[in-house]
């Protein structure tokens, strides 16, 4: 049962009720210039109560229903390279809003405000000079949808009533184009001769690009393959894990569990990772070194060379050869795709062997890439029904 009093001008309420533990505590809040505002707040705080909201966390800040929230639903379930990205949203958090700041303080407006703060405040290092960039659209909306995720939770816990985070504008930068994504069949044949006249156990990164040329892998994948999971003589290899190549950890689950998958090889690189393997063997032999893991691409000073190294690399070959755009180890597995397209292989066919979890997934990432198919396959089409 709420009371009331006047103090000077002003009303102040008082709210009596038991907490979950069975102790007697007060909410009280005043200020209020005529005692019909403190009645309906009072009752505001009433009919929470009787809704089971506790009201020991209604005065919960930002940062620490966030510390909660990961503690309880996300710490200890992911990688350590997800999980660093919790850190990372959460010293944005407090950055913009400060320590102190109440969650049920915070408006749409003001969420909305962060947004564009954050997506058109980052820091980039260009040679000795710093400078303000934008974050791409897809780095705004994984920090807004870890946020959105916390706030369910703290309307189901009765702190908040909607989730300010709901129909927010994202913005940001779209990233490349998707026709930078990916090179052209002449010129994804060029890099694959001079990668496969070039492999050598000295320069891994060679049979490691055309291992992505011929798979279509993620590099966490090419990293993470071991010799007990390459079987040469079927032409296949497991993908089971993948390698932290971030914190050097060691064998790390795959992006998700459509990603183990068997991968059909070809002559080619059946010949390639023979080779591989006979240089490998043969420089182990010499220096007496056992590989525990058993890696693949593991080099002659006994490394794994990370996806920054391999890229530098794959950047030099591409300029040295000429080709254009110049494209990132990720960008050879949509190259792999669109290689594959252009040749009629079927588009469930190539989803299995991304290892994405259904064909949707497919379908929406290389949605521009299929558009050149279907024109493609109209003018077969026009030009069949033509005979007629």
């Amino acid at each position: 049962m709420a009371s009331f009093r006047k103090r000077g001008k002003a009303w102040t309420y008082v709210v009596n009720y038991t907490d979950k533990d069975g102790n007697r505590r007060q909410k009280t809040h005043g200020g209020y210039p005529k005692k019909k505002l403190a009645e309906n707040a009072a009752a505001q705080v009433e009919h929470r109560l009787l809704q089971g909201a506790d009201l020991e966390k209604q005065d919960t800040t930002l940062l620490d229903y966030w510390d909660r929230w990961i503690a309880l639903y996300k710490a200890g379930k992911h990688t350590r390279i997800t999980e660093a990205r919790y850190t990372t949203i959460r010293k944005e958090l407090a950055d913009y809003f400060g320590t102190d700041q109440k969650l049920r303080t915070i408006t749409k407006s003001d969420w909305q405000a962060f947004i564009n703060h954050f997506a058109a405040h980052r820091v980039k290092k260009i040679g000795n000079d710093k400078v303000i960039v934008n974050r791409s659209k897809d780095t705004v909306s994984k920090l807004n949808g870890y946020v959105r995720a916390m706030i369910n939770s703290a309307v189901d816990d009765q702190i908040l009533y909607t989730n300010f985070t709901h129909d927010v504008v994202l913005s940001g930068d779209k990233g490349k184009p998707a026709e930078l994504k990916y090179i052209q069949a002449d010129d994804f044949d060029k890099l694959l001769k001079f990668c496969t006249a070039n492999a050598q156990l000295s320069k891994i990164y060679n049979y490691m690009i055309a291992f992505g040329i011929l798979t279509g892998a993620r590099y966490a994948e090419v990293g993470g393959l071991d010799w007990p999971n390459v079987d040469l003589d079927n032409a296949v290899v497991h993908v089971r894990h993948t390698w932290d190549y971030k914190f050097r950890t060691g064998f790390m689950p795959t992006k998700n569990p459509t990603s183990n998958r068997d991968i059909d090889i070809s002559p080619q690189l059946v010949m390639l990772l023979r080779q591989l393997k006979t240089e490998q063997e043969a420089s182990n032999l010499a220096t007496g070194y056992r590989d525990h893991y058993h890696l693949v691409f593991r080099n002659y000073r006994h490394e794994l060379l990370s996806n920054g190294i391999v890229n530098r690399h794959l950047k030099d070959i591409e300029q040295k050869l000429g080709i254009n755009p110049v494209i990132t180890f990720h960008g050879l597995r949509h190259s792999h795709v669109a290689y594959l397209l252009a040749h009629d292989v079927d588009i469930s066919y190539i989803s299995k062997r991304l290892g994405h979890a259904n064909v949707q997934i497919t379908l929406r990432v290389y949605a521009h890439m299929l558009k050149d198919v279907e024109l493609d396959q109209i003018n077969a089409t026009v030009k069949a029904l033509s005979k007629l």
